[in-house]
């Protein structure tokens, strides 16, 4: 299926670099208002505008999210005439009672486990760990490292630190931010930013 991707910054070079690894998608563009040239051999052709000229079924989104993932839910709901598939990497687990919503990406190294649910536009990204029976809502960010344990929630919009640890049965409340190396042992409320071991909030 030929795709494009929106974003040509560094998490747009991962995210095609998986779906390279995985062989399901030819990627034939890219788009990005501030770059020019290529993006690891694919053609960036403009901005957002450019996106109604392209000749592709599918689309990938690009863009990152640190801490507020308010832009690549915007940049999500603009590629809403494309389809939307889940890339996930080949090196990275995904367990067949596991479910992705459209647009999420798994990448190198991550682990996915039994019963997990995760909504659409989610990062899973290197090395992080979504543990058995999770459920991870739409738009979140699990930065590269983390790790969720069984049965924790994340809310809209949350963003789990890089190498932050949310213990089993914990639930992170929407748009919440863990940081890098928390350690989640009691449930963060909505909008809160979560900091230090173990984790506390404001």
């Amino acid at each position: 299926m030929r795709a494009v991707i929106a974003g040509a910054g560094g998490h747009a070079r991962s995210v095609l670099a998986a779906a390279r690894s995985a062989g399901e998608l030819e990627l034939v563009a890219c788009t990005d208002p501030q770059a020019t040239g290529d993006l690891d051999g694919v053609p960036i052709i403009g901005g957002d505008d450019a996106l109604a000229g392209v000749d592709a079924e599918a689309a990938v989104n690009g863009v990152g999210g640190i801490g507020d993932n308010t832009l690549r839910a915007a940049v999500f709901a603009r590629l809403s005439g494309f389809a939307l598939p889940p890339v996930v990497h080949a090196r990275a687990i995904v367990a067949e009672t596991a479910s992705l919503g459209p647009g999420t990406v798994v990448l190198a190294g991550a682990i996915v486990g039994p019963g997990s649910r995760l909504g659409a536009n989610v990062i899973v990204n290197t090395g992080a760990i979504v543990e058995h029976d999770c459920v991870v809502a739409d738009h979140v960010h699990i930065a590269s490292g983390a790790v969720l344990g069984g049965d924790v929630q994340v809310a809209d919009g949350a963003h789990v630190g890089l190498g932050a640890t949310v213990l089993q049965g914990r639930r992170i409340g929407a748009r919440a931010i863990v940081g890098a190396g928390a350690v989640v042992t009691r449930d963060v409320p909505g909008g809160v930013t979560a900091v230090g071991v173990p984790a506390r909030h404001g």
